[in-house]
């Protein structure tokens, strides 16, 4: 029923106090929940792909907004919300200040990290990506490297930031750069698939070698399409790699490169700590321990069981 997608879709990001466009409510649209779930374990995590639902035209949201929405779905100013809830709007306006100002520093310090070697691709993450923005927060980056050099790359990244004195670590938060995700190559993400991380990896921006993040969401676009049919991902260009990145990579792209890697590696894993929201494998560097995705999913649960007794009564 697209009626219940519409609320689930505002409620979830309502959790997050963010106001959609309407493009952004077309775009984020959420699956059926009352068929998903059957796909999901108890922590709402995808066990199993399944068939996309058919995608529905922006003319159909705003026709069942205006129809079937009425005391519950408001608008102002071009975004739309649960009712009550007009304060998120201003909010959201109000961020934008920081969001611009935040905007120069990703352009000035991002743009080198093409002539890094063994980067294939660096995305915008986190509430920056999406206009989620506060005055105090960090900036989320997503990479993906070259095989066999993880460890490698990361060091390089995180000196690079470190030198410039803009790596965000212990208080050192606003502004800075939270280097928290590294994948090889396009990987296929096995661990934590649910709705919160698929919002996630949609709303990753392309800031480096943007072919490469087309690829790793292409990779994974069975599951993150089964959170959310309605997503489409058009390919980019692909982007020549710098002369500088080539001439730096045949430098350590050898047997002594690789043994820097694993000496990197073993001395970079034992100071990693294990939590829910940590993960460490072979092919992915994922640190988000503060990660808030546990009780807002729970929240949206419990909004569907509320959404799911109103209906009973409804039918009776």
């Amino acid at each position: 029923m697209l009626k219940n997608r519409i609320l689930s879709t505002l409620k979830f990001f309502d959790l997050q106090d963010y106001p959609l466009t309407l493009l952004e409510l077309h775009k984020f649209l959420a699956a059926d929940w009352a068929e998903l779930k059957l796909h999901l374990n108890s922590q709402g995590e995808l066990i199993e792909n399944r068939q996309p639902e058919p995608q529905v035209r922006v003319d159909e949201v705003l026709s069942c907004i205006d129809n079937e929405c009425q005391g519950q779905v408001e608008n102002y100013l071009g975004f739309y919300y649960l009712s009550g809830r007009k304060d998120i709007v201003s909010a959201r306006l109000r961020n934008y200040h920081f969001g611009l100002a935040r905007e120069k520093l990703i352009y000035r310090y991002t743009k080198a990290l093409r002539f890094l070697p063994f980067v294939r691709g660096v995305g915008l993450a986190g509430s920056q990506a999406m206009g989620q923005q506060k005055e105090s927060s960090d900036i989320d980056l997503f990479v993906i490297v070259r095989p066999d050099f993880m460890w490698l790359a990361r060091t390089i990244i995180t000196a690079y930031f470190q030198v410039l004195g803009k790596r965000r670590y212990d208080g050192h938060i606003t502004n800075r750069f939270c280097l928290n995700h590294y994948v090889m190559g396009p990987k296929e993400i096995t661990k934590l698939k649910n709705l919160y991380t698929a919002s996630e990896y949609l709303k990753l921006r392309p800031l480096t070698y943007r072919h490469s993040l087309w690829q790793f969401q292409k990779i994974n676009e069975p599951w993150l399409k089964a959170f959310f049919p309605n997503i489409k991902l058009n390919h980019p260009e692909t982007e020549m790699a710098s002369r500088i990145q080539t001439f730096l990579e045949k430098l350590f792209a050898n047997r002594f490169g690789l043994w820097l890697d694993n000496v990197l590696k073993n001395w970079q894993l034992p100071q990693i700590r294990t939590e829910k929201f940590i993960v460490v494998e072979e092919d992915e560097l994922s640190f988000h321990p503060e990660s808030k995705q546990q009780g807002l999913l729970a929240d949206f649960a419990k909004f569907q069981k509320q959404q799911e007794r109103v209906s009973v009564k409804l039918v009776v």
